[in-house]
């Protein structure tokens, strides 16, 4: 083993992947999210396309009972692929699924169930003792295959109810944090405890769940590299690579790594959909574009003529435009206090960063897609150099 692993070592595979953490945020194939956003991801997705994912899934696990049961045949073998294929096609509709290599995960599948795959497995089945070394050697190479086909049809066969008993968790753990007035760390892990730690409620989870005597039910079983992981793109950075071999173990990592860094979830109260807090500010209404009225929810609530109903207010400093501009602007009053900003680039910053405040509160694409990248400090002081002339 390496002692450092590089970033785009891990594997971004469903059966096995890997995720590198770090502050706040997870990496999952080459991609940096917010600690929570996987979370948010699968407790939005609808109670249809559950439904559709649980029946697609229930199907993987009949073929793969019946491998298990009865034993090989390139038939029920064919059928496995053909399910986990249409599984396969029907996660790519889902924005959690994107964060992994679809590609790749279908050779894989391929690898194993293909035509040629299931000639080695014929092969060993024609094969009549005494073995030669060759033979024997053939015969470890295929059965390691044939084992990892069997592994991949349970893989398959659990993401479907992991996912739908990981957004039932959460949905109830939302809920009950709504109804309280806090929303510091303490209180996310107060509330995570009393429910966790509610006995009827998880074994309802662990009932709920038919991989409860392969897979445990709810609950955490990652491995954790002990090489660390080093980026030097740009500033080195050391990760926490860990391995999962099931979704729902790193469903729950997701979820308590985000709230022990104070994320969580919140339901808007105008859309019903779940969306990511990173502070303890009482935001109450989401930044996402309400399809029924082609605005944001936050929009909404401030404008009852669109509803024409009259909407609990939620103050400005809740939002996360307006946070993102706070610290910014302190930010750049501590350079001017510090003599690293004379007046003038002073002014041009502050110029600079109030326009795109002003900007995100009219420009509504523009606030979910540019705002952040545009308020970032090396592009402050960009801005700042063209202003002055410096």
């Amino acid at each position: 083993m390496k002692f450092i692993e590089k970033p785009n070592e891990g594997y971004h595979l469903y059966n096995r992947f890997s995720a590198d953490f770090t502050d706040d945020t997870v990496r999952l194939n080459n991609r940096d999210y917010p600690l929570g956003t996987v979370s948010r991801m699968v407790t939005n997705i609808s109670a249809d396309d559950m439904t559709e994912l649980l029946l697609l899934g229930g199907k993987v696990k009949f073929c793969y009972e019946a491998i298990h049961f009865y034993g090989y045949s390139r038939e029920r073998y064919f059928a496995q692929q053909e399910s986990i294929l249409e599984m396969l096609e029907c996660m790519k509709k889902h924005e959690v699924f994107g964060c992994f290599d679809f590609e790749e995960s279908k050779k894989l599948i391929d690898s194993v169930y293909s035509s040629d795959a299931l000639d080695r497995y014929d092969e060993i089945l024609e094969m009549e003792p005494p073995f030669s070394d060759e033979q024997k050697y053939r015969i470890e190479e295929i059965k390691k295959l044939f084992d990892y086909a069997k592994v991949l049809g349970a893989v398959y066969a659990y993401i479907a109810i992991d996912t739908a008993n990981f957004a039932t968790a959460v949905q109830n753990y939302t809920k009950i944090l709504m109804e309280k007035t806090s929303r510091k760390k303490s209180e996310l892990a107060k509330t995570a405890f009393e429910l966790f730690n509610d006995e009827l409620f998880m074994y309802y989870l662990y009932q709920s769940n038919p991989a409860e005597n392969t897979m445990r039910g709810f609950s955490v079983n990652s491995v954790q590299t002990v090489a660390p992981v080093i980026d030097n793109n740009d500033d080195y950075k050391i990760f926490r690579r860990i391995y999962f071999s099931r979704m729902m173990d790193f469903y729950v990592m997701d979820l308590f790594e985000a709230l022990s860094h104070g994320h969580y979830l919140w339901q808007c109260k105008i859309c019903g959909r779940y969306f990511l807090m990173t502070s303890a500010h009482k935001q109450l209404y989401c930044d996402d574009v309400n399809p029924e009225y082609n605005v944001p929810c936050k929009y909404i609530a401030k404008h009852p003529e669109i509803t024409k109903k009259k909407m609990e207010s939620q103050k400005k400093t809740a939002t996360p435009n307006y946070l993102l501009w706070k610290r910014r602007d302190n930010f750049i009053r501590k350079r001017k206090s510090r003599g690293k900003y004379s007046e003038s680039e002073f002014a041009a910053a502050k110029n600079y960063i109030n326009d795109c405040y002003e900007k995100s509160q009219l420009d509504f694409e523009y606030a979910k897609n540019k705002y952040e990248d545009d308020m970032e400090i090396k592009v402050i002081d960009r801005e700042v150099r063209k202003a002055t002339d410096v």
